[in-house]
Protein backbone atom coordinates (compact mmCIF):
# COMPACT_ATOMS: atom_id res chain seq x y z
CA UNK A 1 0.00 0.00 0.00
CA UNK A 2 1.40 3.44 -0.78
CA UNK A 3 1.64 6.15 2.04
CA UNK A 4 1.68 9.52 1.25
CA UNK A 5 2.57 11.83 4.68
CA UNK A 6 0.95 15.37 4.15
CA UNK A 7 1.68 18.46 6.50
CA UNK A 8 3.52 21.52 5.46
CA UNK A 9 2.81 23.02 2.33
CA UNK A 10 5.51 21.51 0.26
CA UNK A 11 4.90 17.98 1.73
CA UNK A 12 0.76 18.56 0.66
CA UNK A 13 1.94 19.70 -2.59
CA UNK A 14 3.86 16.94 -2.75
CA UNK A 15 1.01 14.34 -1.54
CA UNK A 16 -1.00 15.74 -4.57
CA UNK A 17 1.89 15.04 -7.33
CA UNK A 18 2.14 11.46 -6.25
CA UNK A 19 -1.83 10.61 -6.12
CA UNK A 20 -2.18 12.28 -9.46
CA UNK A 21 1.11 10.16 -10.73
CA UNK A 22 0.33 6.90 -8.91
CA UNK A 23 -3.68 7.16 -10.33
CA UNK A 24 -2.30 8.23 -13.64
CA UNK A 25 -0.63 5.36 -14.17
CA UNK A 26 -3.22 2.84 -12.81
CA UNK A 27 -5.25 4.52 -15.61
CA UNK A 28 -2.95 4.04 -18.66
CA UNK A 29 -2.08 0.66 -17.10
CA UNK A 30 -5.30 -0.60 -17.50
CA UNK A 31 -5.66 -0.87 -13.87
CA UNK A 32 -8.54 1.37 -13.76
CA UNK A 33 -11.12 0.44 -16.80
CA UNK A 34 -12.75 2.64 -18.76
CA UNK A 35 -16.19 3.95 -17.01
CA UNK A 36 -14.94 3.13 -13.97
CA UNK A 37 -16.16 4.98 -11.23
CA UNK A 38 -13.70 6.57 -8.92
CA UNK A 39 -15.43 6.93 -5.04
CA UNK A 40 -13.45 8.91 -3.20
CA UNK A 41 -13.55 6.63 -0.47
CA UNK A 42 -12.59 3.46 -1.85
CA UNK A 43 -9.34 5.44 -2.99
CA UNK A 44 -8.54 7.17 -0.11
CA UNK A 45 -8.48 3.60 1.63
CA UNK A 46 -6.88 2.23 -1.45
CA UNK A 47 -4.08 5.15 -1.65
CA UNK A 48 -3.73 5.83 1.98
CA UNK A 49 -3.94 9.38 1.33
CA UNK A 50 -6.04 12.64 2.34
CA UNK A 51 -9.28 14.02 0.63
CA UNK A 52 -7.58 16.92 0.04
CA UNK A 53 -4.75 16.12 -2.04
CA UNK A 54 -7.24 12.80 -3.43
CA UNK A 55 -9.46 15.86 -4.96
CA UNK A 56 -6.90 18.08 -6.25
CA UNK A 57 -5.18 15.13 -8.07
CA UNK A 58 -8.44 14.35 -9.68
CA UNK A 59 -8.45 17.45 -11.01
CA UNK A 60 -5.70 17.27 -12.64
CA UNK A 61 -6.60 14.10 -14.09
CA UNK A 62 -9.75 15.81 -15.58
CA UNK A 63 -7.49 18.67 -17.25
CA UNK A 64 -5.65 15.62 -18.78
CA UNK A 65 -9.14 14.52 -20.32
CA UNK A 66 -8.50 10.96 -18.30
CA UNK A 67 -10.79 12.03 -15.37
CA UNK A 68 -14.44 13.19 -16.59
CA UNK A 69 -16.32 14.09 -13.71
CA UNK A 70 -20.38 14.55 -13.91
CA UNK A 71 -22.62 16.57 -10.93
CA UNK A 72 -24.81 13.44 -9.89
CA UNK A 73 -22.05 10.64 -10.72
CA UNK A 74 -18.82 12.08 -9.68
CA UNK A 75 -15.58 10.92 -11.48
CA UNK A 76 -15.02 8.29 -13.92
CA UNK A 77 -12.63 7.22 -15.92
CA UNK A 78 -12.83 8.70 -19.51
CA UNK A 79 -13.94 6.70 -22.00
CA UNK A 80 -11.36 5.71 -24.74
CA UNK A 81 -12.40 8.06 -28.01
CA UNK A 82 -11.42 5.20 -31.06
CA UNK A 83 -12.60 7.79 -33.40
CA UNK A 84 -9.98 10.05 -32.01
CA UNK A 85 -7.61 7.12 -32.02
CA UNK A 86 -8.05 6.12 -35.78
CA UNK A 87 -7.27 10.28 -36.65
CA UNK A 88 -4.49 10.20 -34.74
CA UNK A 89 -3.11 6.82 -36.54
CA UNK A 90 -4.01 8.22 -39.82
CA UNK A 91 -2.21 11.60 -39.18
CA UNK A 92 0.60 9.31 -38.54
CA UNK A 93 0.30 7.52 -41.23
CA UNK A 94 0.55 10.71 -43.43
CA UNK A 95 3.31 12.33 -41.33
CA UNK A 96 5.88 9.81 -40.03
CA UNK A 97 6.63 6.94 -42.83
CA UNK A 98 7.84 9.82 -45.29
CA UNK A 99 9.64 11.83 -42.91
CA UNK A 100 11.70 7.98 -42.28
CA UNK A 101 12.62 7.64 -45.64
CA UNK A 102 13.63 10.73 -46.17
CA UNK A 103 15.96 10.77 -43.79
CA UNK A 104 17.23 7.31 -43.77
CA UNK A 105 20.48 7.98 -45.15
CA UNK A 106 21.58 10.03 -42.01
CA UNK A 107 20.91 7.97 -38.95
CA UNK A 108 23.38 7.20 -37.07
CA UNK A 109 24.60 3.68 -36.18
CA UNK A 110 24.44 4.64 -32.78
CA UNK A 111 21.00 5.13 -33.27
CA UNK A 112 20.81 1.73 -35.07
CA UNK A 113 22.19 -0.18 -31.79
CA UNK A 114 19.93 1.87 -30.14
CA UNK A 115 16.85 0.72 -31.86
CA UNK A 116 18.40 -2.83 -31.63
CA UNK A 117 18.39 -2.59 -27.63
CA UNK A 118 15.03 -1.99 -27.42
CA UNK A 119 14.17 -4.55 -30.11
CA UNK A 120 15.81 -7.26 -27.53
CA UNK A 121 14.23 -5.71 -24.76
CA UNK A 122 11.20 -6.59 -26.18
CA UNK A 123 11.78 -9.55 -26.66
CA UNK A 124 13.90 -10.30 -23.41
CA UNK A 125 10.35 -9.10 -21.33
CA UNK A 126 7.01 -10.87 -20.61
CA UNK A 127 4.89 -9.67 -23.74
CA UNK A 128 2.49 -7.83 -21.03
CA UNK A 129 5.25 -6.00 -19.11
CA UNK A 130 4.89 -2.65 -18.47
CA UNK A 131 8.37 -1.83 -19.93
CA UNK A 132 8.17 -4.28 -23.10
CA UNK A 133 5.22 -2.33 -23.78
CA UNK A 134 7.35 0.95 -22.98
CA UNK A 135 10.92 -0.27 -25.11
CA UNK A 136 8.16 -0.24 -27.96
CA UNK A 137 7.26 3.19 -27.66
CA UNK A 138 10.86 4.08 -27.65
CA UNK A 139 11.84 2.32 -30.59
CA UNK A 140 9.47 4.00 -32.69
CA UNK A 141 10.00 7.73 -31.16
CA UNK A 142 13.93 7.26 -31.02
CA UNK A 143 14.18 9.13 -34.54
CA UNK A 144 12.12 12.08 -34.12
CA UNK A 145 15.44 13.38 -33.80
CA UNK A 146 15.71 13.84 -37.26
CA UNK A 147 12.59 15.81 -37.84
CA UNK A 148 13.45 18.90 -36.24
CA UNK A 149 11.42 20.53 -33.02
CA UNK A 150 8.04 20.84 -34.11
CA UNK A 151 7.81 18.06 -36.54
CA UNK A 152 9.30 15.48 -34.01
CA UNK A 153 7.10 17.12 -30.99
CA UNK A 154 3.78 16.73 -33.06
CA UNK A 155 4.67 13.10 -34.17
CA UNK A 156 5.46 12.27 -30.32
CA UNK A 157 2.59 14.25 -29.07
CA UNK A 158 0.50 11.62 -31.16
CA UNK A 159 2.29 8.72 -29.68
CA UNK A 160 1.78 9.93 -26.24
CA UNK A 161 -2.07 10.74 -27.09
CA UNK A 162 -2.23 7.12 -28.18
CA UNK A 163 -0.48 6.09 -25.19
CA UNK A 164 -3.97 5.36 -23.07
CA UNK A 165 -5.06 3.20 -25.56
CA UNK A 166 -2.36 0.71 -26.30
CA UNK A 167 -1.10 0.61 -22.59
CA UNK A 168 -4.96 -0.80 -22.45
CA UNK A 169 -4.31 -3.39 -25.49
CA UNK A 170 -1.34 -4.35 -24.21
CA UNK A 171 -2.04 -4.56 -20.62
CA UNK A 172 -4.64 -7.10 -21.64
CA UNK A 173 -3.14 -8.39 -24.46
CA UNK A 174 0.50 -8.30 -24.45
CA UNK A 175 3.15 -7.59 -27.11
CA UNK A 176 2.06 -9.94 -29.77
CA UNK A 177 5.10 -11.51 -31.46
CA UNK A 178 4.74 -10.08 -34.85
CA UNK A 179 4.34 -6.58 -33.33
CA UNK A 180 8.02 -7.42 -32.82
CA UNK A 181 8.92 -9.12 -36.71
CA UNK A 182 7.75 -5.65 -37.82
CA UNK A 183 9.98 -3.66 -36.02
CA UNK A 184 12.62 -6.30 -37.07
CA UNK A 185 11.73 -5.99 -40.21
CA UNK A 186 11.96 -2.51 -40.09
CA UNK A 187 15.06 -1.91 -38.29
CA UNK A 188 16.42 -4.05 -41.33
CA UNK A 189 15.43 -1.97 -43.44
CA UNK A 190 17.21 1.18 -42.10
CA UNK A 191 20.38 -1.21 -41.73
CA UNK A 192 20.24 -1.43 -45.58
CA UNK A 193 19.39 2.46 -45.68
CA UNK A 194 16.58 0.93 -48.13
CA UNK A 195 14.05 4.44 -47.67
CA UNK A 196 11.48 2.93 -49.81
CA UNK A 197 11.28 -0.29 -47.84
CA UNK A 198 11.91 1.81 -44.57
CA UNK A 199 8.25 3.89 -45.45
CA UNK A 200 6.65 1.04 -46.62
CA UNK A 201 7.96 -1.37 -43.31
CA UNK A 202 6.44 1.53 -40.95
CA UNK A 203 3.45 2.43 -42.91
CA UNK A 204 2.07 -1.61 -42.62
CA UNK A 205 2.89 -1.21 -38.79
CA UNK A 206 1.06 1.53 -38.42
CA UNK A 207 -1.98 -0.12 -40.70
CA UNK A 208 -1.39 -3.29 -37.99
CA UNK A 209 -1.38 -1.69 -35.04
CA UNK A 210 -4.37 1.07 -35.94
CA UNK A 211 -6.86 -1.58 -36.88
CA UNK A 212 -5.72 -4.56 -34.52
CA UNK A 213 -6.01 -2.03 -31.15
CA UNK A 214 -9.36 -0.02 -31.93
CA UNK A 215 -10.94 -3.87 -33.56
CA UNK A 216 -9.71 -4.90 -29.98
CA UNK A 217 -11.59 -1.99 -27.97
CA UNK A 218 -14.59 -2.59 -30.35
CA UNK A 219 -15.19 -5.31 -33.09
CA UNK A 220 -17.63 -3.23 -34.92
CA UNK A 221 -15.83 0.20 -35.45
CA UNK A 222 -16.51 1.71 -38.70
CA UNK A 223 -13.60 2.78 -40.00
CA UNK A 224 -13.34 6.31 -42.19
CA UNK A 225 -10.56 8.91 -41.14
CA UNK A 226 -8.04 5.51 -41.37
CA UNK A 227 -8.85 4.35 -44.96
CA UNK A 228 -9.06 7.85 -46.17
CA UNK A 229 -5.38 8.63 -44.97
CA UNK A 230 -4.32 5.71 -46.69
CA UNK A 231 -5.98 5.99 -49.87
CA UNK A 232 -4.33 9.54 -49.81
CA UNK A 233 -1.07 7.86 -50.39
CA UNK A 234 -2.02 4.77 -52.55
CA UNK A 235 -2.79 2.62 -49.92
CA UNK A 236 -6.25 0.75 -49.98
CA UNK A 237 -7.37 -0.62 -46.95
CA UNK A 238 -9.95 -3.71 -48.27
CA UNK A 239 -12.65 -2.89 -45.75
CA UNK A 240 -16.71 -4.05 -46.40
CA UNK A 241 -18.78 -1.17 -47.71
CA UNK A 242 -19.56 0.38 -44.46
CA UNK A 243 -16.10 0.52 -43.42
CA UNK A 244 -15.92 -2.92 -40.81
CA UNK A 245 -13.40 -5.24 -40.58
CA UNK A 246 -13.09 -8.79 -40.66
CA UNK A 247 -9.75 -9.54 -39.62
CA UNK A 248 -7.19 -10.09 -41.17
CA UNK A 249 -7.50 -7.10 -43.38
CA UNK A 250 -6.23 -6.88 -46.85
CA UNK A 251 -3.58 -4.03 -47.72
CA UNK A 252 -2.63 -3.53 -51.21
CA UNK A 253 -0.39 -0.55 -51.78
CA UNK A 254 -0.42 1.10 -55.38
CA UNK A 255 2.81 -0.29 -56.54
CA UNK A 256 4.75 -3.58 -55.64
CA UNK A 257 7.93 -2.71 -54.31
CA UNK A 258 11.20 -4.62 -55.36
CA UNK A 259 12.99 -7.11 -52.54
CA UNK A 260 10.56 -6.25 -50.34
CA UNK A 261 8.97 -9.01 -47.82
CA UNK A 262 6.47 -7.45 -46.26
CA UNK A 263 5.25 -9.72 -42.48
CA UNK A 264 2.20 -10.95 -42.34
CA UNK A 265 0.03 -10.54 -38.89
CA UNK A 266 -3.29 -11.98 -37.95
CA UNK A 267 -4.57 -8.39 -38.49
CA UNK A 268 -3.26 -7.49 -42.14
CA UNK A 269 -1.79 -9.08 -44.83
CA UNK A 270 -0.28 -7.19 -48.08
CA UNK A 271 -1.59 -8.36 -50.83
CA UNK A 272 -0.19 -6.01 -53.13
CA UNK A 273 -0.29 -7.25 -56.58
CA UNK A 274 3.42 -8.36 -57.71
CA UNK A 275 4.58 -8.51 -54.29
Amino acid sequence: MMKIVTGSASRAGDAVTQVHERLRNMILGGELLPGQRLTQRELVETLDVGRTPLREALRMLEAEGLVTSTANRGATVTGLDLAEAEELYGMLLLLQPPLLMLKTAEISDATLREMGKRLTEMRDRPPSHYDCHQAHVDFHVLPEEWFGPVLGQLILDIYQRLGRLQRFYYNRRGLPDYTMDLDEALLEALHRRNGRQVKRAQELHLVNSAVGLILDADPAHRFGPLRRAAASIGIELRTTQDGTIAPPLEVAWAEALDGYRPVSTEVVVDVTPGA
